[in-house]
């Protein structure tokens, strides 16, 4: 599975660094990890981050951005508090973020429970008496996780955001921290960009399950970047051999439902389908076994021309907003031309 959640009713804090470790995130009360995400109608690869503090050391522009704003600015660290003030400022803030957005801040926070099960701590920034920044970070044993950032538009020149992250990374090397973790990055979108700013981040890599530092990151291996290049190729493969596919995009990869056992789904976010000999197939490439899979799935040309499946013509696909049954797999091969055979072989 690319996405995974987690509710759990308690997180110890040596809990929390294994699933930091494994590149899990919370989001409200919820943990989860994800190696794709949607954008503007667009699918993305999610690279997750961290940075070893112990051994990090700030950069030139990060100490003057620190002396900066902490010269101009009154900073406080403590335990989370979630009051009216933070909730004006998130109110004011949200308008500038994209997709769903939470409607209050200790909805994206606590999942509007009373109970919180992380250890939180927030950084609050102040100029005077107002409030004009504040982030949120969990603690674990060894690590800090960045949560989320707030902050006064108004003050958008003094990059208050990236301000109290170096903060967050201050606490960490002065309670003897050995990981921070800003989340993720999303190659090809520069929204997220902001984050490789902080140094020389580690990237965790999906395949081996590992950190690897970001300079070895290989768009061609990133998940959404393989998965097209090798549905591509078989959609090349196909059209010589004189069958049509159409590109399909899946949005429901990561839905669970209810008589849909996990054998019987499909698990990436995008696919092929074709129709031979008036049945219907979809080939899948698999990221964990690095194969294609030839499947035949319960389908009819009547779903075909739904209004579910709408054309996207950025990404010249089909969007599919039904859950896709498989049958059985066919065939299964690292060779594009074996599925092309196994499928040519089907009556």
């Amino acid at each position: 599975m690319y996405t995974e959640m987690h509710r759990p009713n308690i997180l110890s804090s040596t809990k929390l660094d294994e699933y930091l470790a494994r590149g899990w995130f919370r989001m409200g009360q919820m943990i989860f990890t994800c190696h794709f995400l949607y954008f503007d109608e667009r699918l993305y690869s999610a690279v997750w981050l961290r940075l070893d503090i112990e051994n990090f050391k700030f950069k030139k522009r990060h100490r003057k951005l620190l002396r900066v704003n902490q010269d101009r600015f009154r900073t406080v660290v403590q335990p989370i508090k979630l009051d009216a003030e933070k909730e004006e400022l998130y109110q004011r803030y949200k308008v500038r973020l994209a997709g769903y957005v939470p409607a209050s801040l200790k909805e994206s926070l606590m999942d509007n429970s009373t109970r919180n099960i992380y250890n939180t701590y927030e950084c609050s920034v102040y100029d005077g008496d107002k409030l004009i920044a504040a982030s949120f970070f969990d603690i674990g044993s060894n690590s800090i996780a960045s949560i989320k950032a707030i902050f006064d538009l108004e003050y958008s020149k003094h990059s208050l955001g990236f301000y109290t992250m170096l903060v967050e990374m201050q606490v960490g090397k002065m309670t003897d921290k050995q990981f921070y973790y800003p989340g993720y990055f999303v190659p090809g979108y520069e929204k997220f960009d902001y984050k490789l700013r902080i140094g020389n981040v580690d990237y965790f890599d999906f395949h081996s399950e590992d950190w690897k530092p970001i300079d070895e990151l290989d768009k061609k291996e990133m998940p959404y970047e393989k998965l097209k290049n090798k549905l591509d190729e078989m959609q090349s493969q196909l059209f010589k051999a004189g069958i049509q596919t159409i590109l399909l995009s899946y949005p429901l990869y990561d839905k669970k439902y209810i008589g849909l056992s996990n054998r019987r789904s499909f698990h990436h976010p995008i696919l092929l389908l074709c129709e031979f000999n008036d049945r219907s197939y979809v080939i899948e490439y698999n990221l964990r076994y690095n194969d294609f899979r030839l499947c035949l799935i319960h389908c009819n040309k009547e779903l075909l021309l739904s209004p579910n499946w709408n054309l996207d013509e950025r990404q010249i696909a089909f969007t599919c907003l039904e859950p896709l049954i498989r049958d059985k797999i066919v065939v299964h091969h690292k060779d594009p031309v074996e599925i092309i055979l196994g499928l040519l072989s089907c009556k």
